[in-house]
């Protein structure tokens, strides 16, 4: 089966992230993955959507993309960010990003003009 793909968009608020996550954990667990991952997903789905909220540009809307299949599922969060602003791929943040998932990075560019920070994550069961 071909990897499938949701998408998300709310407002960049913090009561908004359990949305995502929630989303986050109900695709994993319809993949039967194991408790630990989902769990880290969930993890690491707030911390990098907490990381890019605290470079938003107000007033801004959080996207986070999944795709999954074959076990594996890939966060794709993105937002537009304050000029200027940079992800930090260092400190404990980054760290706990880097423990939970099998791979991150962390991706600056521009949209339309605009500047968006993104947080890739991957995580699945080995």
């Amino acid at each position: 089966m071909a990897d499938r793909t949701v998408e998300l968009t709310v407002d960049a608020e913090p009561d908004l992230v359990p949305v995502i996550r929630n989303v986050a954990a109900d695709l994993a667990i319809r993949m039967d993955l194991q408790l630990d991952t989902i769990a880290d997903l969930r993890l690491a789905v707030d911390e990098a959507c907490g990381l890019l909220l605290a470079r938003a540009a107000t007033p801004t809307t959080l996207t986070c993309r999944f795709t999954f299949g074959g076990g594996t599922i890939t966060a794709w969060t993105e937002l537009a960010c304050r000029e200027g602003t940079s992800l930090p791929q260092q400190g404990f943040n980054w760290h706990v990003l880097t423990a939970l998932t099998r791979s991150v990075r962390g991706l600056r560019s521009e949209r339309a003009g605009v500047p968006t920070a993104v947080i890739e994550l991957t995580v699945g069961d080995p």
